[in-house]
């Protein structure tokens, strides 16, 4: 059931790798004048806070018309009949992988004919280095949401988070988690029982990886107390030892969250795999009759932190009706499609917490990695190298 993917990266990864890691930024100048007067703020490239009347908001996006919006997630059109029902705006919502938002963004901007309004994606690192800083996107903030988020969340603006951890099954191990320490996972034991997706197509996964590289006393530290031992590096830091050694132990990757859940999960397994999934999959223990659980007490963490960014297209052809539904998601109502299962969490601190996610956001935060969006852009390309190379 399980087999290695091609390295080979498409045509719009190759695209979107020259985008990022070779962009010279420069400062959003000016968007087109709506229906709020808005302000760029601070040093960052595309930030634009600003004071709206909501009344007025409404009115002016109510005479634009249909929204179109494109997200990673196939609850935007949940999120686009929530919004027609409270404002009488449509939504053409459209679940979409990152790499194809971008480019049609960087395609429709160029050519001067825009027909997306709003894009949520999970790449923070191409946002904050590549289409921000080029003024392909406006990160729009309205100031009554400042208020309410906190000040990491406002740039890029984000509309949720998940956790992305290591999950096992719990049928093979009704014990609890068969590791507790993320180097237990390089060993022989669990050669070609680890599942991730691929580095190369998942720039949520390669982030994750290059934060690794920023803090690798943290892995060698954590390699000390497992081990009770020195560790013996071959790389320059514990950091690129460790995803030697993991990419070396034949580390399988699929598709989706959905396939690695699946086959983690499945029951009546021997000797299951353990593999990243973001926590909401834990409800397919119900919807799919799998066996899942997580890696609970893993050291030094359990995965990393999945933020979901919401940003405005520059020269959007509904501007307000765009500035209207970002505001929308950032409130209980607008996150709800995300909130009813479990696994996802509202930066709005008034947002509905699932009495099964294992606890609250501030209870997460401890057990995971959290990407720094504008310090990766040199070592995800290293490590998208590195990960190509481990695959030939």
């Amino acid at each position: 059931m399980l087999k290695k993917m091609d390295g080979n990266i498409s045509r719009l990864s190759v695209l979107l790798l020259v985008l990022i890691f070779g962009a010279v930024p420069f400062f959003i100048t000016g968007c087109k004048k709506e229906a709020a007067s808005a302000s760029p703020e601070s040093a960052q490239p595309g930030m634009v806070m600003e004071d709206v009347n909501l009344d007025e908001l409404v009115k002016a996006a109510q005479a634009e018309g249909e929204l179109v919006v494109y997200m990673t997630s196939s609850r935007v059109k949940d999120a686009g009949e929530n919004f027609e029902k409270t404002y009488g705006i449509k939504v053409k919502g459209t679940k979409m992988k990152d790499g194809e938002q971008a480019e049609r963004v960087i395609r429709e901007v160029d050519s001067g004919n825009v027909q997306i309004d709003v894009i949520a994606p999970e790449d923070g690192p191409l946002l904050v280095t590549t289409l921000l800083p080029k003024g392909y996107l406006i990160n729009w903030v309205p100031n009554d949401m400042k208020a309410v988020l906190s000040q990491n969340d406002l740039y890029p603006l984000v509309h949720r988070w998940q956790p992305r951890i290591f999950a096992y099954n719990s049928e093979a191990y009704p014990n609890g988690s068969p590791v507790t320490n993320i180097w237990e996972l390089t060993e022989e034991k669990w050669k070609s029982k680890v599942i991730i997706q691929d580095l190369s197509q998942n720039p949520a996964t390669r982030a994750f990886f290059a934060q690794l590289l920023l803090h690798p006393e943290v892995l060698e530290k954590s390699y000390e107390e497992f081990y009770g031992k020195k560790l013996e590096m071959t790389e320059e830091n514990a950091s690129w030892e460790f995803m030697k050694r993991l990419f070396a132990n034949d580390v399988i990757t699929l598709g989706s969250d959905n396939d690695i859940s699946e086959a983690i999960g499945a029951k009546g397994q021997k000797d299951p795999p353990i593999g990243l999934i973001t926590l909401t999959k834990m409800r397919d223990n119900q919807v799919k009759n799998l066996s899942l659980a997580t890696c609970q007490g893993l050291k030094p963490f359990m995965g990393y932190a999945v933020a979901t960014y919401t940003e405005l297209v520059k020269n959007a052809p509904h501007p307000n009706a765009a500035k209207l539904f970002i505001r929308f998601l950032l409130t209980p109502e607008g996150i709800a499609p995300w909130l009813e299962d479990m696994g996802g969490y509202s930066p709005n601190p008034e947002g509905f917490v699932h009495p099964d996610n294992e606890g609250t956001w501030t209870d997460w935060t401890s057990k995971l990695v959290f990407v720094e969006n504008d310090k990766l852009m040199e070592f995800a390309k290293e490590v998208n190298d590195f990960w190509l190379l481990s695959r030939q």
